[in-house]
């Protein structure tokens, strides 16, 4: 959609994200279905951007490769002339976090790529999960990171699935996607 609206643009994404693009786009009759009308016909995939940097409107952004988080071959960006954290599925913002397909490794990989967004000190900071009107301040990485640290440590206590989930909600209680799935993979 992009490219339409801006044909002489460049469609670049790190190799992992470009991996990660190319297996979305075979499912591509799923997302269909979960979001009518919503997805092109064809997909136009990136091509891949091997750099660290680049330059958009004559500032410079950062990728930041985090890893796996929420996700495999999650990607931030950093924009330091205005303090910016494009934080992608790294962060989330007051709403409750995938964390189906994480480990205790997985945890501790994606609490470091907080902490290396945090030592940015972002003035802004873009979750790729939020709840609507959440303000996009820095703060919700450190909420993050408990949150990712309190999901390990109820479940090593938890007895079920449904006591983890209880307890999760209890502790953020005002958080948005309050969906199963999201904690465990089920639909």
């Amino acid at each position: 959609m992009l490219l339409r609206r801006y044909p002489e643009a460049r469609a670049i994404a790190t190799p992992g994200s470009v991996e990660l693009a190319q297996e979305h786009g075979k499912a591509l009759p799923v997302f269909r279905k979960w979001f009518p009308g919503q997805m092109p016909n064809t997909l136009t995939l990136p091509e891949p951007y091997e750099d660290e940097t680049f330059t958009l409107e004559g500032h410079e952004l950062r990728i930041i490769e985090q890893g796996h988080t929420d996700g495999k071959n999650s990607t931030s960006l950093y924009v330091p002339s205005i303090d910016l954290v494009v934080a992608g599925d790294v962060l989330y913002n007051q709403c409750h976090a995938y964390v189906a397909d994480t480990t205790p490794k997985i945890r501790e990989n994606w609490i470091a790529a907080l902490d290396r967004l945090a030592a940015l000190n972002p003035r802004t900071a873009v979750a790729g999960h939020k709840k609507p009107g959440a303000p996009d301040t820095a703060e919700c990485i450190e909420t993050t990171k408990r949150y990712l640290t309190d999901f390990g440590r109820l479940q090593e206590k938890a007895s079920t699935d449904r006591e983890l989930f209880d307890a999760m909600h209890t502790l953020y209680p005002d958080f948005a996607a309050k969906q199963a799935w999201l904690m465990f993979g089920m639909s």
